[in-house]
């Protein structure tokens, strides 16, 4: 019986339902453990064999039944065993690949009301996120709480393009990192130095450095370079047109800081969509961070209705995060605006100290954290099939026709209802619409940028009047404009104007550089490329500094010219855009720019100083 085999034994069992003497695991005698002293048995051994033989006795079909099956259920948990190890190894151990994407759905259900195993690991991992993988994601978590940093995220984003710049990053990869913006991100105010009086943007209190800090201690292995392109009192309406002079066309991850510079005016709708669109046709396909800053003083003077009521639905249409500090501290503000104030902002109620940068590092560090998390769960997005996407050739797929009569022109005569009207409270046709397919084309890739500009009118594009094209290129072909800026602040390629009667160069605390002039009938010529017929000045205006006019005009177009005026009432002093036309063929031309004889200062007529940045086109 000792030699038995176990499916014997297993017979014996089944095929009597109490116990058995004849059963070699309940006898006493088996083998001889009993009464052979030279048995090799031990007292422990036999006591097991006593312990098993009563849990035998009591459980025979539960102890058959793990007997056989141990084996095959062991086999089956040890995946999951090891993915769940993995998991929770993988965040901490750089360079392992990401953690693959499980899906378990219940075979025949087809209750959508209830959710699905997928559906929940989804949700958790999502949540779970919020505070990243890291300790100083946990740390920031603690400051502010989860709903805080969600608060924060004005437009979360689907994340694409930041996961594959932190997929880089964790493979070691070159990394480029550029920041576009004013004097927050110039840093102003927190590290004045010999070079930089306002304030050195690389300072360790900054929010650039406390950035930079964090990429070099999450991705060691990286090879870092950071590019600060901020200068003080510039918004997006220059970096619109001139921004590639301030960081590099091959950058991976783009930070922008407008919320303070910008104006809550429709007219930088325009100027943002551009920007947006510009830097996002980078070849390397650039991540891009919009870091909402804020201030008192902008408060003070527009509300909660400052610049991001311009910035917020362009940033949704380009799929480009949107991280505010003015979610996260504006109600904290209304309760203690004196506390706030001091604490965070300079006297100036505009610039943040030390720790008001602090909140700014942490919003981006955090959303940060949470997409590196999400990609250890997920991985990088999934490029869609051809078929599906913008760029198919695949007939429209045929609906299901609905026979209502709702067609008809009915509002033309709103008093009598139209013919068949009382089909319309059948709901036996629209049962029928379960039957459809809609599955609407998706973009060419997860990193695509929308073909045309956000306020494009379609009518320049497309016709639903006539049939369909045959295929996506009348979208994908388009050709977008071409930028050009001759910038008196690009530090390789400065602007060189072709002719200066009376101008000369002139740069501000060592920071901004402009053109000049304080004599009437001075002009000042320069070369420009025009695609899409745009022209535009990029001037300084103020209330102070004696502040004068010009007049511009493209080629010989004088009687053309646009009255550009120096002095405003407003309390900032800024450059801003000005068109001086908009119907300029394409190719090469020229622009003119003469100081005026009159001046728009209301209190001192021999005002005429003008100063002048750039001279840009489309």
């Amino acid at each position: 019986m000792g030699s038995s085999s176990d499916s014997e034994d297993d017979h014996e069992l089944l095929s009597y339902g109490g116990p058995s003497t004849s059963d070699p695991l309940l006898s006493p005698t088996r083998n001889g453990d009993h009464d052979d002293p030279s048995s090799t048995s031990s007292s422990a051994a036999r006591t097991h064999r006593r312990t098993t033989s009563t849990f035998h006795r009591k459980h025979p079909t539960l102890f058959l039944v793990f007997k056989r099956w141990w084996k095959p259920l062991f086999a089956i948990s040890l995946p999951f065993l090891l993915l769940s190890i993995y998991a929770l190894i993988n965040p901490h151990v750089k360079g392992l690949p990401p953690l693959p994407k499980v899906k378990v759905h219940f075979s025949g259900s087809e209750d959508w009301d209830s959710p699905t195993v997928e559906k929940i690991y989804e949700e958790k991992i999502v949540e779970s996120c919020t505070c990243g993988v890291t300790d100083e994601g946990k740390r920031i978590c603690g400051l502010y709480h989860e709903e805080g940093l969600q608060n924060s995220r004005l437009v979360q984003g689907s994340g694409a393009r930041i996961r594959r710049v932190l997929q880089k990053a964790r493979e070691g990869g070159a990394m480029k990192i550029g920041v576009l913006g004013g004097s927050v991100s110039a840093c102003h105010g927190v590290h004045p130095s010999a070079n930089y009086p306002q304030g050195d943007p690389s300072g360790p209190g900054c929010y650039t450095t406390l950035l930079k800090q964090w990429f070099e201690k999450t991705f060691p292995d990286a090879d870092h370079q950071f590019m600060n392109g901020a200068i003080g009192g510039m918004d997006s309406s220059y970096y619109a047109f001139c921004g590639t002079h301030h960081i590099a066309i091959d950058t991976d991850l783009i930070v922008l800081e407008f919320d303070v510079n910008d104006q809550a005016d429709l007219l930088y709708q325009a100027f943002f969509d551009q920007l947006l669109r510009a830097l996002s046709e980078f070849e390397t396909q650039p991540a891009i961070l919009i870091l909402g800053a804020w201030s008192p003083q902008v408060a003070q003077d527009q509300g909660y209705g400052d610049p991001q009521i311009v910035h917020a639905p362009i940033s949704l249409y380009y799929d480009v995060p949107y991280l505010s500090m003015k979610r996260l501290i504006f109600n904290h503000y209304l309760r203690f605006p004196k506390s706030t104030a001091e604490a965070f902002f300079q006297p100036d109620l505009v610039h943040p100290k030390a720790r008001g940068h602090r909140i700014l590092a942490d919003l981006l560090i955090s959303y940060l954290e949470s997409e590196l998390c999400m990609l250890t769960h997920y991985g990088l997005p999934v490029v869609p099939s051809m078929s599906e996407t913008i760029s198919t050739s695949d007939p429209f797929s045929s609906f299901i026709d609905i026979p209502f009569a709702l067609d008809t022109l009915h509002l033309i005569d709103p008093i009598t209802p139209p013919p068949g009207w009382e089909k319309t409270f059948d709901t036996e046709p629209l049962e029928r619409l379960k039957e459809e397919n809609r599955k609407f084309v998706l973009p060419t890739t997860p990193y695509f940028v929308p073909p045309v500009g956000m306020f494009t009118p379609l009518r320049e594009v497309v016709n639903p009047t006539k049939q369909d094209p045959d295929s996506g290129k009348h979208i994908t072909g388009l050709i977008q404009p071409e930028l050009f800026c001759a910038d008196a602040n690009d530090k390789q390629n400065p602007m060189k104007p072709t002719t200066s009667e009376g101008w000369r160069q002139f740069v501000w605390n060592g920071e901004k550089h402009y053109w000049v002039s304080d004599t009437p009938g001075s002009k000042i010529r320069v070369e420009i490329k025009v695609t899409a017929g745009r022209v535009a000045v990029y001037y300084f205006r103020s209330q102070h500094y004696n502040l004068g006019d010009a007049r511009c005009w493209v080629d010989d177009n004088e009687k053309g010219a646009v009255h550009l005026a120096g002095y405003w009432k407003k309390q900032y002093n800024v450059a801003i855009v000005a068109y001086i036309d908009e119907k300029v063929t394409p190719g090469d031309h020229y622009v003119t720019c003469e100081v005026a004889q009159n001046t728009s200062h209301p209190t001192n007529p021999d005002a005429h100083h003008f100063r002048l940045t750039a001279i840009m086109a489309t």
